[in-house]
């Protein structure tokens, strides 16, 4: 039985990949997994944490192999799992995902702008509309996840990875990908244009196209080697 796991980005949940979810289900011999993350837990999580809600989930269900499919903050806990489990992922779809240091010069100068106002006794709200949302843990647990560079731990991937990104996301811009293949240099990228953060969303259909059809090259490829062994 193949075995799909879907890992939804920051204040998702199981149902962030329905239409996606509810294609694999249709397929046979195919076991399909959906965990929710709580965004955010009722106390203060690091990135860490939520690495060890995964490894729990993924022993209840006796998973050892998997083909995994995250988006954004999903794609901070592969980076994350793939460093203690090498082998867990047989192959690796990304969308948007995040995980990697991004400061546009618009950022830096807000955030140099709004510390000034606050050195002058003005009181401001920064942040995201994500961030400005939360509790006061909700917001330790934001600032614990967003500060934690992956760069060393994306670098350590070996499976066949693909990268599919639209290319007017604002939240994991194209820049993001570019780093992604970087640090992958295996990994294959598609771009969705004009297609923004939710870009699996947006075309589901062509998603779901582009990633059978790479997860049938690479089905291909090893069978090839398993006959000429």
């Amino acid at each position: 039985m193949r075995t799909f796991l879907l890992l939804h980005g920051w204040g998702g949940n199981a149902d962030s990949f329905a239409p996606i979810s509810q294609y694999l289900a249709r397929m046979p011999d195919c076991q399909v997994l959906t965990p929710s993350f709580l965004c955010p837990p009722c106390e203060v999580y690091t990135l860490d944490d939520y690495v060890d809600d995964l490894e729990k989930y993924l022993r209840q269900y006796n998973v050892t192999r998997c083909v995994v499919i995250a988006h954004s903050f999903g794609a901070r806990l592969v980076a994350l799992i793939n460093v203690r489990y090498p082998k867990l992922f047989t192959q690796i779809i990304i969308t948007g995902g995040a995980g990697l240091p991004h400061k546009s010069l618009g950022v830096w100068w807000k955030v140099k702008w709004y510390r000034l106002l606050r050195r002058c006794g003005v009181r401001v709200q920064g942040g995201s509309r994500d961030y400005r949302q939360l509790d006061a843990n909700g917001k330790r647990t934001f600032q614990n996840i967003i500060h934690r560079n992956l760069t060393n731990e994306v670098a350590q991937i070996t499976a066949p990875t693909l990268l599919i990104w639209g290319t007017r996301d604002k939240d994991t811009p194209l820049c993001q990908m570019r780093r992604w293949k970087r640090l992958v240099p295996h990994a294959q990228k598609i771009c969705y244009r004009g297609k923004g953060h939710f870009a699996y969303l947006e075309d589901s259909a062509r998603f779901i196209n582009d990633v059978m059809r790479f997860l049938r090259k690479h089905e291909r490829r090893r069978n090839d080697v398993a006959r000429n062994a």
